[in-house]
């Protein structure tokens, strides 16, 4: 199974102003990206091919900006947003009663405020350092310290006031011979429920709602 491991970074973190400078330029790329999709989409009213899109930018500047693993990913992100579009389109036509509106095409980040996402591949993280319990990232000063020495992948994820580094890494499951086992998942509105493999014992169900109303007007 894929799990996460987090790290926030925050404003007053080392590592903010570079992962922040980064995470611009690869707003810059994703906005041009989405400009050659969205004028074939106006021209020819169909996706773009990403091999055709993959020729127009590999030789561009905000391209280059970025380590050639991260910026592949970058527009793979967006050319998939895309896919999910047609897709949504097509079952919108189908089954109109499924949607609220009309499905629209992926937007343009804001100009100087916008940040995206970095993905590194697994390819583009050091294995030298990985082996010393620090998450290198190609091209960069970005160093994490890690328990994990097989990684998949790590994304630096925007959020309103930090950076997540998210080091995505995969786990055998783990197999139980006990009997009695309970499972719980956690939620909102339904702050957990409960369940168990042992008969004649009624499942749970813990209402969130009121933790949401005590927490409302402190947000």
């Amino acid at each position: 199974m894929k799990l996460v491991e987090r790290h926030f970074i925050a404003k007053n973190h080392p590592l903010w102003s570079e992962i922040d400078q980064k995470a611009f330029l690869s707003k810059n790329l994703f906005n041009l990206a989405n400009y050659h999709y969205r004028q074939h989409f106006f021209q020819h009213h169909q996706k773009l091919n990403f091999n055709q899109l993959y020729h127009r930018l590999s030789q561009t500047p905000d391209y280059k900006a970025l380590p050639t693993k991260v910026s592949k990913q970058i527009i793979r992100r967006l050319d998939s947003a895309w896919t999910s579009y047609f897709q949504a389109v097509k079952v919108g036509q189908k089954h109109p009663e499924n949607f609220l509106g009309q499905p629209k095409i992926p937007g343009y980040k804001q100009k100087t405020k916008g940040r995206n996402i970095l993905p590194y591949p697994h390819s583009a993280i050091s294995k030298k350092a990985l082996k010393t319990g620090i998450c290198h990232l190609t091209m960069s000063e970005i160093k994490i310290p890690t328990s994990q020495k097989e990684i998949i992948e790590a994304r630096i994820v925007p959020k309103s006031s930090c950076y997540v580094i998210e080091i995505v890494y995969e786990k055998a499951e783990e197999t139980t011979h006990h009997q009695e086992i309970a499972g719980i998942d956690l939620g909102v509105n339904n702050l957990m429920a409960v369940t168990t493999n042992q008969t004649g014992v009624r499942p749970l169900l813990i209402k969130g709602r009121p933790l949401k109303a005590i927490n409302t007007f402190y947000n």
